[in-house]
């Protein structure tokens, strides 16, 4: 009866379902926290299993009894908080309408590799599920981002008061629901799609919005 709740309360933690015996507590968060720190030094396209089992000091038929893929690793590292959002947010480098092309670039190359594809989907997968893995993922990857948009919206406000179309609030959410659009329906980010977003959401080249007619 003790170990079939064991079973139980570890199949709630994460969108795969576990097989063999129950895991061990210490071995589950080395895993999950080799994860997150190899996300955040090198990246998801050089994680491999056998990288994980070494960092975590577990064997790799260990990480394949509890997880199906390193895709259902990382999305339960970042389920429990142990990897928060790796994309992160624009850079500030004075100029607005720049730092956000480079940063969608830079985002539309990462999910454009065949691997990074595959952890989208399962992250988007797990988002719109119920529960608690949904909730979690988006405090430690959605809400993040939203928040480092705002936060470039507003330090542009601060130095170029008026400027903006509209509030840095409604600005940065419709850049982050535009690309979570795009990303959940594969849809192209086209070099003519991220012109179009940046002439809706920052200033006008030839002038603040304010001064329009």
């Amino acid at each position: 009866m003790t170990t079939e709740v064991v079973v139980n309360a570890d199949e709630l933690r994460g969108p795969t379902e576990h097989r063999g015996r129950p895991r061990s507590e210490k071995s589950r968060v080395a895993v999950l926290q080799a994860a997150a720190d190899h996300m955040v030094d090198f990246g998801f396209q050089d994680l491999t299993v056998e990288g994980l089992a070494t960092s975590a000091g577990v064997s790799k038929q260990t990480i394949y009894r509890w997880w199906g893929s390193k895709t259902d690793v990382v999305v339960e590292s970042m389920a429990e908080g142990y990897l928060v959002s790796p994309l992160g947010g624009p850079a500030d480098t004075g100029d607005l309408r720049v730092d956000l092309e480079r940063w969608i670039g830079e985002l539309k190359a990462e999910i454009e590799q065949p691997e990074s594809a595959r952890l989208v989907q399962a992250i988007l997968s797990a988002l719109t599920s119920a529960g608690g893995t949904s909730s979690a993922i988006q405090a430690s990857l959605i809400r993040p981002i939203m928040e480092s948009l705002d936060e470039r919206f507003r330090a542009h406000d601060r130095t170029h008061p008026g400027s903006l179309p509209a509030p840095p609030s409604f600005l940065a959410e419709t850049v982050g629901a535009s690309l979570l659009l795009h990303v959940m329906f594969s849809l192209p980010m086209s070099s003519e799609w991220i012109d179009q977003l940046m002439s809706l959401v920052t200033p006008s080249r030839d002038g603040d919005h304010s001064s329009r007619p």
